[in-house]
């Protein structure tokens, strides 16, 4: 899933929701199966030079998984044919420090995959941690909110 490397074209005009699984044209394709998330895991942790990404998905959805990946990149090719697409917070902020010079390593998984985004700038490891540390605070606020339903 090397669509993420096609993000790094686009730029925000003004904040998104950090995560928009109806209007990111690369998020939505995540409910295409609308069970994928709710067996998918996504963590964030960081590392001396950056963060790694550990996305894992439960056996009986990889099929959907991959899906959605192919989908995410066909929405990659339209970008780099010069098309505007609509993307989330998460997906903008990460295009921007792709745009940066952050290095990006995707690596597939038998469960899912693991990224790694790196830089040998201080302070571009700085904001590679920010931009993690969101992610993880914004879906913490999701299974909050998931949580808070359910009781």
């Amino acid at each position: 899933m090397g669509f993420v490397l096609i993000m790094a074209l686009s730029a925000a005009t003004e904040e998104p929701p950090w995560f928009d699984m109806v209007n990111c044209e690369f998020c939505k394709h995540l409910t295409d199966d609308p069970e994928l998330l709710n067996h998918t895991t996504w963590e964030h942790h960081n590392i001396a030079n950056g963060v790694i990404n550990v996305t894992t998905v439960a056996p009986e959805y990889m099929e959907s998984y991959h899906k959605a990946g192919q989908a995410m990149e066909e929405v990659g090719a339209r970008m780099m044919k010069g098309e505007n697409v609509t993307m989330c917070g998460m997906c903008n902020a990460m295009g921007m420090l792709l745009q940066k010079g952050v290095k990006m390593e995707h690596i597939e998984t038998k469960h899912g995959h693991v990224t790694l985004l790196t830089s040998d700038n201080p302070e571009m490891v700085a904001k590679i941690q920010s931009w993690g540390k969101r992610n993880q605070d914004e879906m913490a606020k999701i299974e909050q909110m998931e949580h808070e339903k359910i009781d």
